[in-house]
């Protein structure tokens, strides 16, 4: 999954939980009408050291040696993490439903088909001062996993036969 497929993903979860307006940061245009939630991809980040497999696939393409390439793409794990943000009155009330869906798989799995969440923050109560006066806001952490597959063209690997001595 790309970057852009997981944060969509998000919003549209979240969207469905959450029962308001749900947009992707920065996007540019004028703020929906209260409440509603954004939501910040804010990184990215491999979870284990190492690759979990490669995986091998036949591309169709011929090289210049008239053998197929080769696409190689390691299978990472990784973790997706966002600020999610609610606008409008009791915006803390706004957020809690995702924490409660988070624990249901039935709500889960059809929006994140190949993702989990696995840590959700404390919904935070974080009023601004915009305009000479208080708005009420709530932020959480909102942090999924699943696994990515980059894949990249590589030299086909040519097959040979060998002996192998025994004693």
């Amino acid at each position: 999954m790309t970057n852009d497929e997981v944060w969509s993903a998000a919003v549209r979860w979240i969207a469905s939980v959450a029962n308001v307006v749900t947009i992707r940061s920065h996007e540019g245009k004028k703020a929906p009408a209260l409440p509603y939630i954004m939501v910040n991809f804010t990184g990215f980040a491999q979870v284990r050291q190492n690759e979990q497999v490669v995986e091998y696939t036949d591309t169709g393409l011929p090289n210049t040696q008239g053998k197929t390439k080769i696409s190689a793409a390691p299978v990472i794990e990784a973790e997706w993490r966002f600020s999610v943000h609610a606008y409008g009155s009791e915006p803390t009330g706004i957020l809690r439903p995702i924490v409660s869906a988070s624990k249901l798989r039935q709500v889960m799995e059809p929006m994140f088909p190949g993702l989990v969440i696995v840590d959700l923050s404390q919904i935070r109560n974080l009023p601004e001062y915009i305009d000479n006066k208080w708005e009420p806001r709530a932020q959480l952490d909102f942090i999924v996993r699943g696994l990515t597959r980059d894949g990249f063209i590589v030299d086909t690997i040519d097959e040979s036969s060998f002996d192998v001595a025994r004693s």
